[in-house]
């Protein structure tokens, strides 16, 4: 299926690894012109190596303070000057630190909320400033299962996603009058840093309380993004697409697992 992105100027915010940098590749591939940034210069180097050896080496790749705004809109100045126009944003930034509420200091708990959702609220600003003028735009940032179910030691990262949630549905409110769809998706467990000692350390645990008994790919959520960015979706705005193997739909897995029919 063509999904018209040709010649589309696609950000990826945040996108030199995991999930941002599968989508920045399924976006080249689909003969996007790209531009990726991160704050740090060695994931910057080795994203740029890994597009190059993909056959994309005219992908851009810059590293840039994601908790500083003027350095995420003269990003965003860079991009236009360079390409004339931003037609897809991809909020990609984020992180995570564990450990319960009662001792969390106060540093670590900021760090999560702006790594998470102040940086998303920057990528929707940036963002806006070219999608207004010109009538149009997709802005699609990574939320998170933890936004619907928190998990413990995690609550910080969880609450920062829901915000994230929560932003979306409001941006996408005062977007859409300018032709600007506002989405997000919410992965479950991938197969990315984040979720590493879940599925390689306790990975008999965590693949039994996922349906599908998998961990999800970068891969797959990256296809999931460049379809929700293309006028395939031109209606669909506000939404949080949950893409999760299923681990949101049931409480106890087990039970789909055990019934006669599956026997």
């Amino acid at each position: 299926m063509d999904l018209g992105l040709k010649g589309k100027v696609a950000v990826i915010f945040g996108g030199t690894t995991g999930i941002g940098a599968a989508a920045a590749l399924r976006f080249a591939k689909e003969g996007c012109q790209v531009a990726v940034c991160s704050h740090n210069p060695e994931k910057v180097a080795t994203f740029q190596k890994r597009a190059a050896e993909a056959g994309y080496p005219d992908v851009i790749a810059e590293q840039v303070n994601g908790m500083v705004y003027q350095e995420v809109e003269a990003f965003a100045d860079r991009v236009v000057k360079k390409f004339g126009r931003i037609d897809i944003w991809l909020n990609s930034a984020g992180g995570n630190k564990h450990g319960p509420l009662h001792t969390l200091p106060e540093e670590t708990f900021r760090e999560i909320i702006d790594l998470n959702l102040t940086s998303c609220f920057f990528g929707i600003k940036a963002a806006a400033k070219y999608m207004v003028p010109q009538k149009g735009g997709a802005i699609i940032s990574i939320s998170s299962l933890s936004s619907k179910q928190p998990v413990d030691y995690r609550i910080t990262y969880g609450a920062a996603k829901a915000g994230v949630n929560l932003l979306t549905v409001g941006a996408a409110a005062e977007l859409a009058p300018y032709g600007i769809r506002v989405n997000a998706v919410a992965p479950g467990v991938i197969d990315t840093v984040l979720s590493q000692k879940a599925i390689y350390d306790n990975g008999e645990y965590t693949m039994a309380l996922i349906p599908m008994r998998r961990a999800g790919k970068p891969e797959e959520i990256g296809d999931v993004i460049v379809c929700m960015a293309s006028e395939r979706f031109s209606y669909m705005t506000g939404a949080v697409v949950s893409v999760d193997g299923g681990k949101g739909i049931v409480e106890d897995t087990d039970l789909v697992w055990t019934t006669p029919w599956n026997q």
